[in-house]
């Protein structure tokens, strides 16, 4: 018996730890609310408003739930006060995410294809009543007490933050505008466009670091005592934290900016990008361009964005083909003579610029179409992904050839190479000619200022061996003479051993800034939205039927973690298990699976699955979804 006695008492201290911190007061009136997100209850004459929800559960009314954004992995706290009766409070940029959830959903299933936006899904599934929007500048009055709205848009476009002062002290609800001592989130939701210097949404690598730095500066102007934010601990000192943040940003993305293939794209741009960001003193240590040559080798055809090898004998070998323009291109040269046949297709990575138009091509010219193994199952599946710039065509019988694989062809000698650069899915093709021109096209992954990683939704990860890591292996392991293709660069270009050590320096060191930044025990988990995805994200199911689902989770740390993974799944369905618990060593991805019954009365309708993913000190509510067209 006397065995039992620590676990007894080690148990009740665990229950008396958890009941404090349901009702842990940070001043009379203030009340927090600790669970997966920190719910705040402010008390007054015996009402209540609350800011962000009730994670514990214990709050039955509330007069109002105060939302700073519209993310649904913190809205979910506060959706059964508003059910309730509670009166919603939402971001006027915002509000048609909570109103209008369902005609999001019933867009996006076709939206999501050929999406170069880059914008969060992690948005409401269900619409909610709101009782009122608000914006900078706004006040709400509530018993004795008056709250200061201000707009902090970063963290998503149209947050806002609500200041409270009562009982002496000054607090700010900011949302998922900071973490802790001066860290973030991640930075996939920072991507965005920036219209006035002609940057589309997908080329933004982190573009909102400028509002929310701004946003930073707007509450640190405050001289608030107290942040709560809606996850992680509380901030009792906010100007130090805010400094640790913005400088954390900052070194981040002076670091981006050094060797990104943007400063070739959108040189007349990046003045203005970096100063957003970093001011006029900025000290980029850019990296200086590659040697380029505007006068490839002969046999190389250059087609919009395609390239063709092109043989003595009249026989060609297309690598990518995203337009009907390419198509036209080589009847041409088929019509003039100079092609006599398509003998083999490769694609470089899954991106519609690049493989939107491949089986039109292959109803003129039939050939087969190569891709390894990186690339082989978003070929044949590109609906199971949610990633930017899918297309809706797949590849139905890929010829895949495994990395390191060498083939002849005609005077050629090829290799193929998985090469995960610009995405986590793309391929790299070596052609050596018999006359001694050495070309690797490269897909989109480089140009001559750096590396193109400026898509953080692509899966660029960090690990050593991985992402552009294992490229530069890869370019180290090259002829001497061997010269880079980027089919939207027209001249071919070489890095030399300098500057790739300097990208790999620059990448080590970026991974260290970001391990600062995130609060993750991995910086991978800050820039891949795609560690716990669900597959296939898209598919179709007849009522009455059932319908698999995996989430699948790559354990980014360094050593295993148990995940608990619970689904979510919409009236009319039926999910099971209820829930489900894996360990994952780490470096691996490995499925959960569920199963979905779709009841016979469900109408046709967009249902949105979503899961819940818990492990070590990380409670993550409604972090991935899947879409499931319900046909009768």
């Amino acid at each position: 018996m006397h065995r039992l006695v620590p676990v007894l008492l080690a148990v009740l201290a665990i229950h008396s730890s958890a009941a404090a911190q349901s009702t842990a007061r940070l001043s009379p009136s203030v009340r927090l609310l600790p669970g997966a997100i920190n719910g705040v209850a402010v008390e007054r004459d015996g009402r209540t408003l609350v800011v962000y929800g009730d994670p514990s559960g214990t709050i039955r009314q509330a007069d109002m739930v105060l939302f700073t954004h519209a993310r649904r992995d913190v809205v979910w706290a506060g959706r059964d006060l508003v059910e309730r009766g509670a009166g919603a409070v939402v971001p006027a940029a915002e509000a048609e995410a909570f109103t209008k959830a369902t005609e999001f959903w019933n867009r996006f299933v076709a939206a999501r294809f050929h999406d170069y936006r880059q914008q969060t899904t992690k948005v409401p599934v269900l619409p909610m009543e709101v009782a009122r929007t608000v914006q900078g500048g706004d006040t709400i009055r509530w018993q004795d007490l008056t709250l200061k709205v201000l707009d902090t848009p970063g963290y998503t476009r149209g947050a806002v933050s609500y200041l409270l002062e009562a009982d002496g002290a000054k607090y700010a609800f900011v949302g998922d505008l900071i973490y802790g001592d001066g860290q973030l989130l991640d930075l996939y939701s920072l991507q965005d466009e920036v219209p006035e210097l002609r940057i589309g949404g997908y080329h933004g690598y982190a573009t909102r670091m400028a509002p929310l730095i701004a946003s930073l500066r707007a509450i640190a102007a405050e001289e608030l005592d107290i942040l709560v934010p809606a996850r992680g601990p509380v901030i009792r000192d906010p100007q130090a934290a805010i400094a640790h943040l913005i400088g954390r940003l900052q070194a981040v993305y002076r670091n981006y900016l050094s060797i990104s293939a943007g400063r070739y794209y959108f040189r007349d741009s990046y003045d203005g990008l970096t100063q957003r960001v970093l001011g006029p003193a900025h000290n980029v240590p850019w990296m200086r361009m590659a040697i380029m040559d505007e006068d490839p080798a002969g046999w190389m055809v250059c087609i919009n964005n395609s390239r063709l090898l092109l043989s003595e004998s009249g026989a060609g070998w297309l690598i990518d083909c995203g337009s009907q323009q390419i198509i036209d291109e080589i009847k041409k040269l088929r019509d003039a003579g100079r092609l006599t046949s398509l003998e083999g297709l490769f694609i470089t990575h899954y991106h519609d610029d690049h493989t939107e138009k491949v089986n039109a091509l292959l109803k003129v010219f039939p050939c087969p179409v190569f891709v390894t193994p990186l690339m082989a199952d978003i070929a044949r599946h590109p609906g199971a992904y949610r990633l930017p710039c899918l297309t809706t065509e797949a590849i139905t019988e890929p010829t895949v050839v495994p990395d390191g694989h060498r083939r002849r062809w005609r005077e050629f000698q090829l290799t193929f190479y998985d090469y995960p650069g610009q995405t986590l899915y793309h391929s790299a093709l070596l052609a050596e000619h018999d006359d001694g021109e050495k070309l690797l096209f490269v897909g989109d992954s480089f140009t001559p200022s750096g590396i193109d990683d400026y898509c953080l939704l692509n899966r660029n990860l960090m690990h050593e061996g991985e992402g552009y890591l294992r490229c530069l292996d890869t370019l180290v392991t090259l002829p001497a003479d061997c010269m880079l293709v980027n089919q939207h660069v027209a001249p071919v270009f070489q890095f030399d051993a300098s500057q790739i050590e300097f990208m790999r320096k620059a990448l080590t060191e970026r991974k260290a800034l970001l391990g600062e930044l995130f609060a993750w025990d991995d910086a991978n988990y800050g820039i891949d939205e795609q560690w716990a995805r669900t597959y296939p994200y898209g598919q179709t199911a007849r009522a009455g039927r059932t319908v698999d689902v995996q989430v699948r989770i790559r354990n980014h740390s360094s050593r295993p973690h148990q995940y608990t993974v619970t689904p979510h799944v919409p009236a009319g369905f039926l999910a099971e298990p209820r829930q489900a618990h894996r360990t994952i060593d780490p470096g691996q991805e490995e499925p959960v699976a569920f199963r979905i019954a779709v009841a016979a009365s469900t109408a046709k309708s967009i249902g949105v699955f979503t899961a819940d993913v818990a492990f070590d000190r990380w409670d993550l509510r409604h972090w991935c979804e899947s879409l499931i067209e319900v046909q009768p």
